[in-house]
């Protein structure tokens, strides 16, 4: 089979590239919407970009009625936000995050999360999940006919809990422990995966 993207529709094209480019990371960002309420959502066109500075990117699309996702905006009107890498026990909370509400509006009142100070930052993380990286807006680059909006974060500040993390010896920073922390991918339609090191003792090249 040769795909030609050329003569798919913007729906077509997407369902093939989450169906092809797996596993996915999944960012769960909280934003500030700016009212005393949070935004929650789910993100699977993500990844690290930069090391020197450390950057990551998300990419973000439209509500159904054509308005930016709440994500988007508070991140492009308040610049800072919080990634969290979900673990596969939090899927159900993660999927319960993607609803769709009214602007302003918090899915933390919806689902079984709590709120916990991240310490040197400005906004919050939640409660309980072991990897959380502090971000501030770099840059938000419109794409192609959506629009999608591509943005860039700078990380300033990250959570690691004490439980995931390592020292080998070879590596000045910790190493992550795959199998502890039992992050969730994404694949394509409703499908998730569950990822485990395959190679724990392999070194990086």
């Amino acid at each position: 089979m040769n795909i030609d993207f050329d003569q798919l529709n913007p729906s077509q094209v997407y369902h093939t590239m989450t169906q092809t480019i797996i596993p996915r990371p999944i960012a769960w960002v909280l934003s500030d919407h700016g009212n005393g309420k949070y935004n929650l959502a789910p993100f699977s066109y993500f990844n690290a970009v930069c090391s020197n500075p450390p950057m990551l990117s998300l990419s973000v699309g439209l509500k159904r009625d054509g308005a930016k996702k709440d994500t988007w905006r508070n991140i492009e009107e308040r610049s800072h936000f919080v990634v969290h890498i979900p673990r596969f026990e939090d899927m159900q909370s993660v999927l319960a995050s993607a609803d769709p509400l009214e602007h302003g509006e918090s899915e933390l009142d919806h689902c079984d999360l709590k709120l916990t100070d991240f310490e040197g930052a400005p906004l919050p993380r939640l409660e309980g999940l072991p990897i959380a990286f502090s971000c501030r807006r770099a840059q938000i680059i419109s794409l192609g006919e959506g629009p999608q909006g591509l943005i860039l974060g700078s990380i300033h500040r990250l959570y690691l809990e004490d439980a995931i993390a390592y020292q080998d010896g070879s590596h000045s920073a910790p190493r992550v422990s795959i199998d502890a922390l039992d992050p969730l991918g994404r694949l394509g339609a409703s499908e998730f995966a569950r990822v485990h090191a395959l190679n724990p003792g392999l070194q990086d090249t």
